[in-house]
């Protein structure tokens, strides 16, 4: 039983490693998006979010970027596109 969970572990572990670097790289993305959004409906509170994620996406922290753009797509009703292959 020891065995099983510490290989889930080791594979959640994988897993999330892998994934935080795609949702990275889908950032800049993301801030096209809401700018392109916040041209059409105007709304300090997603203007707000988008300006954080942009200020986050320059220092690199682009993880934490793409949770503040699709934050600010959410508060316009807007759902983030797919991230490109």
């Amino acid at each position: 039983m020891k065995k099983a969970l510490a290989a889930f572990f080791a594979l959640a572990f994988v897993v999330g490693v892998a994934i935080s670097p795609a949702w990275a790289a889908h950032a800049p993305e993301l801030s096209k998006q809401c700018q392109e959004a916040l041209k059409k409906t105007p709304n300090k509170d997603a203007e707000k979010l988008c300006g954080e994620g942009d200020k986050l996406l320059k220092e690199g922290k682009g993880e934490e970027a793409a949770k503040k753009f699709e934050a600010g797509l959410d508060k316009l009703g807007i759902k983030p596109a797919p991230a490109k292959k």
